[in-house]
């Protein structure tokens, strides 16, 4: 596993991390299951390992959209639904005024953001499985 670090205030954070794999690629995710942390998401972190994200939770399946205010980093957003991916999109990290919203292609009960280009380089597509949850 690559080290990364996150530039949060930890006292504001749950500790909550897990190992996951997708598709057998292991990956740490920070949990993001309350609606403080799915808010402030990945804003303001400069910095993400290549097998790091961070792993958002729905108390019941929803229509998400993610926004790149205070982004750093270019992120790939792999939506989830019953421990499948459903679809991927990137995210660009913010640049200029006004901020770039995208939303889940369909109802979802997760979405997992990881460093830009992660599904590409690790050839994850819509049907990989994620275990570990």
């Amino acid at each position: 596993m690559t080290g990364g670090y996150f530039y949060w205030e930890r006292a504001s954070w749950s500790e909550d991390w897990r190992d996951i794999t997708i598709d057998g690629h292991s990956v740490r995710v920070k949990i993001a299951d309350t609606p403080e942390e799915r808010e402030r998401g990945l804003q303001d972190v400069e910095s993400l390992g290549r097998d790091e994200g961070m792993l958002f939770i729905f108390e019941k399946p929803t229509l998400a959209s993610f926004w790149n205010k205070n982004l750093k980093i270019d992120l790939d957003i792999l939506w989830i639904k019953d421990l499948q991916v459903q679809d991927i999109t990137g995210l660009p990290r913010e640049e200029g005024p006004g901020v770039l919203i995208v939303d889940a292609p369909s109802e979802m009960d997760m979405a997992l953001e990881v460093p830009a280009g992660f599904a590409k380089n690790l050839e994850i597509a819509p049907g990989a499985l994620i275990l570990g949850l």
